[in-house]
């Protein structure tokens, strides 16, 4: 298949199956580069975390946010 036919079909996909397509092939990528990743995106989450439960954040409803994301695409 085509990488034109592919990204064709990829975006018909549901938000969900577009996320773990997204996940399968960012962890195909070189394993040593993404334990870096991870572990830059762990530190940022316990950071959102503290920051929420300071009060220094607000939650954003998810399905919103995405529908606002895809609209703006």
């Amino acid at each position: 298949m085509s990488g034109t036919v592919l990204e064709r079909e990829a975006l018909k996909l549901s938000v969900e199956e577009k996320a773990r397509m997204i996940d399968a092939l960012w962890r195909s990528l070189d394993p040593a580069e993404q334990k870096a990743v991870d572990r830059a995106w762990l530190a940022e989450s316990r950071d959102r975390l503290r920051a929420f439960r300071a009060g220094e954040l607000r939650a954003l409803d998810g399905e919103k946010s995405l529908k606002s994301v895809e609209a703006e695409l």
